[in-house]
């Protein structure tokens, strides 16, 4: 287990080449999860059927696409495109680009709330989260959030949208019934990613320069606890840990050292590294499959994405997808076959 020579918890604190809808591959059946990947360097959004851990098609969506959502009922997905603030919306069962949505500056990443009824789109260079309407893809309501946010978390009680803001060290809370900005929590450093407990109590957080997380108390708004992996080598970048995930029944969070190209799985009740696994180069997200069986691992340096066997806590597939890709979702789709 490589878990490095410092492992400390700590308590008490943390342009457009195709037209819209150009394929370049086959359809996957309607029974499938299938996984959206965003390739950040070539523009398009890949699409790999589970059953089969194959690629089946390549969406042509926008410029430096970055996150990616889909609802609730399976019937769209949502890709931003930082490089043309762009949100384009797919429909599942065609795997093509239904419509574009503009929003802000440099889109970031984006959530569905839990019941489905809207997106939040984070926009890193103008400080704010759109909300789109799913029932007409449209953006209803923009909300001033902190200095550049980066990431977008729906919580799993449905209540509240947290927002991480890297620009001034903070996450933003909306309450969604409201979609207006109701508190925040402040952090000891740059926010990265957050994944958060299925009882929407903890918010496990990274952040840049600490290989790492930070367990935020939701219901105290502050950090509580930090794990430390340690840092063999200085990253200028402050590359360390970056993408997480929690397990469905929340008793394990899957860290993404980028520093170390694996993944390691923690046991959130004793904050404990159980074991790393090797993945690919530069790991920058996780989702998993609705049993938990899978978790799906994307290798922004690589190229490709990493399926691990959760029981067997090893990586069983690697598949080759586009240039640099960031964002992936494991979706449950309804595609109308």
């Amino acid at each position: 287990m490589r878990t490095q020579n410092r492992l400390a918890i700590l308590i008490s604190a943390m342009g457009l080449a195709l037209p819209l809808g150009t394929l370049r591959g086959a359809e996957p059946s309607h029974s499938a999860e299938v996984v959206y990947v965003t390739n950040f360097d070539d523009n398009f959004t890949t699409v790999i059927d589970v059953r089969t851990n194959r690629k089946v098609a390549d969406i042509r969506t926008g410029i430096k696409t970055h996150g990616v959502a889909w609802t609730r009922d399976g019937r769209k997905v949502y890709a931003s495109s930082e490089g043309d603030n762009n949100v384009s919306v797919i429909n599942t069962a065609t795997h093509r680009v239904m419509t574009t949505i503009r929003v802000g500056s440099q889109p970031n990443q984006l959530c569905s709330s839990r019941d489905g009824q809207a997106i939040y789109v984070t926009n890193n260079g103008s400080a704010t989260v759109s909300v789109i309407d799913t029932s007409t893809d449209q953006v209803v309501t923009t909300i001033p959030v902190g200095r550049n946010p980066h990431i977008a978390y729906a919580a799993p009680d449905g209540r509240h949208v947290f927002i991480t803001s890297e620009g001034d060290n903070k996450i933003s809370i909306i309450d969604h019934k409201s979609r207006s900005l109701i508190g925040e929590i402040p952090v000891f450093g740059f926010p990265r990613v957050m994944a958060v407990s299925p009882d929407s109590r903890w918010i496990y957080l990274t952040l840049r320069w600490l290989n790492g997380i930070a367990v935020i108390d939701t219901e105290a708004r502050k950090v509580v606890a930090a794990l430390d992996l340690g840092l063999p080598i200085f990253s200028n970048e402050g590359k360390a840990a970056h993408g997480s995930g929690l397990s469905p029944d929340g008793r394990y969070l899957y860290l993404a050292s980028q520093i170390l190209n694996a993944v390691f799985v923690i046991d959130t009740s004793s904050l404990k590294v159980l074991r790393s696994i090797p993945v690919g180069l530069d790991p920058n997200w996780i989702d998993f499959t609705a049993d938990g069986r899978y978790a799906y691992v994307s290798n922004t340096a690589s190229n490709d994405v990493s399926v691990i066997d959760t029981a067997a806590g090893k990586v069983i597939s690697t598949i080759a997808v586009g240039k640099s890709p960031k964002r992936l979702v494991v979706a449950r789709i309804t595609t109308g076959n």
